[in-house]
């Protein structure tokens, strides 16, 4: 299972179900159903049926021994989080607020302990572009050769999705920054590279393409938006980050910062 999957799941069993969330955030590997029950101050049945629908949900487990049999405590299952969920911050799973009170309280709430998003690269001129083609490739600009795949394209796309600043793809520009200009023209690479997009990275994303002249000869230019610290960006259900000039997949650390809405890099 992906994180995506996990998330959703975890959306649709805890919608309207505030008691379960709470009860999902205590479970520890460490307290019985009886514990639990006594500490959630409800009837250790409903507290059975919660922790069922968790296991179904592929959110907890029964914990196991060093012998493969599951763990009890006083005559009651121990329960644990998944290696998966234990990733995820339990705020996570509470989704859309059903209240345009509570929508307004969260947004101020974030706006407060969040600093604003960096805005958009904007698209360089024909000076800035020779002058990023001098110096090479770094942390937000990455060069592809006429004729690159569009799924190469969308797996570059992805990784800069989850960094904090974005970048810019350049077209038409070899990986030594020498300019060797498009073989197609805007249009005709747009479509490709925005299906790729959309058929490889979940959940959806915009991109800007542009067409730039460089000494007379055309590159194209495509712009990804900074992280919108919300969003968690995968490539074919991997999670992928831009570090300095490469693509790398995600660490649990680092995925357990980007659901935190904290930056990696």
């Amino acid at each position: 299972m992906d994180l995506q999957e996990l998330i959703t799941r975890g959306r649709f069993i805890f919608a309207g179900a505030a008691e379960r969330l709470a009860l999902y955030e205590l479970v520890d590997g460490r307290q019985n159903t009886a514990q639990l029950a006594k500490r959630t101050r409800r009837h250790v049945n409903n507290v059975r049926r919660d922790l069922n629908k968790m296991r179904d949900a592929g959110l907890v487990q029964p914990k196991v021994d060093k012998n493969g049999s599951e763990v009890e405590s006083s005559g009651f299952p121990v329960y644990e989080k998944v290696p998966l969920a234990r990733t995820i911050p339990a705020y996570y799973f509470r989704g859309v607020p059903a209240s345009k009170h509570r929508v307004s309280d969260e947004r101020t709430a974030t706006a407060r302990r969040s600093p604003s998003r960096p805005k958009a690269l904007p698209v360089p001129t024909e000076q800035e572009i020779l002058d990023i083609c001098k110096n090479g490739e770094d942390q937000m600009y990455e060069f592809k050769a006429a004729g690159t795949d569009a799924r190469k394209l969308a797996r570059e796309v992805c990784a800069m999705l989850n960094t904090k600043s974005g970048g810019i793809v350049f077209y038409g520009v070899d990986d030594d920054g020498t300019i060797t200009g498009t073989d197609v023209p805007r249009q005709k690479l747009d479509q490709p590279l925005q299906n790729s997009i959309k058929n490889s990275i979940s959940p959806a994303a915009t991109v800007m393409l542009k067409a730039v002249s460089v000494m007379g000869t055309e590159v194209l230019v495509i712009v990804v938006p900074p992280w919108n610290r919300r969003d968690v960006y995968q490539f074919d259900e991997r999670v992928l980050i831009r570090k300095s000039a490469n693509v790398f997949g995600a660490r649990p650390e680092e995925l357990k910062r980007l659901h935190q809405h904290i930056p990696v890099i």
